[in-house]
């Protein structure tokens, strides 16, 4: 009975603590190489499926940062397609294709006892991208996204965080 006070106790205070210590907070931090290249000479942009050789990334998040990037930077109404899928009604030379690569994963290890407290595993994640002119091929832009969840698990905020340090650059040079 007395265990059961106690923890019913000590859940909300935990809680608490991780709510309004910052935790929980997904940090996202990136680097673009510069680039003379502004992407206004462009009409559409389309994003593509990430790609990795990590055998335990989770195969069906490779979609979400292309689709959350696609979808938030839809919504600035600077180009007159952006998509996730291939697009076809403009002419390749009035396109920017962004690829990505996923180069580091590190998932997220059990809670333990450390230092006299409890830490929770945390999450990371790295995603190379590049930015290519669909008619040559050649590269606008190359640039490194990092990700970290210090809760342990990848959430979707990982993504949102993600896509939108892509929708800043890609606005940045436009």
């Amino acid at each position: 009975m007395k265990k059961n006070l106690i923890l019913s106790l000590l859940v909300p205070i935990a809680f608490f603590a991780f709510v309004f210590s910052g935790c929980g907070e997904i940090k996202t931090t990136s680097y673009f190489t510069p680039t003379k290249t502004k992407l206004r000479d462009f009409q559409a942009i389309q994003f593509e499926t990430l790609e990795t050789e990590i055998e335990d990334f989770p195969k069906e998040a490779l979609s979400k940062v292309p689709a959350e990037s696609a979808a938030l930077l839809d919504t600035k109404d600077k180009f007159k397609e952006v998509s996730n899928s291939e697009i076809t009604n403009f002419p390749a030379s009035e396109t920017v294709i962004v690829l990505g690569e996923v180069a580091e994963f590190r998932p997220s290890s059990d809670i333990s006892y450390e230092g006299g407290g409890i830490k929770f595993g945390e999450v990371s994640i790295t995603i190379k991208l590049a930015l290519l002119d669909k008619a040559t091929g050649n590269e606008i832009a190359t640039g490194e996204i990092n990700g970290f969840s210090s809760m342990g698990f990848m959430a979707k905020d990982i993504y949102k965080s993600m896509a939108k340090e892509i929708v800043t650059y890609i606005l940045e040079i436009y």
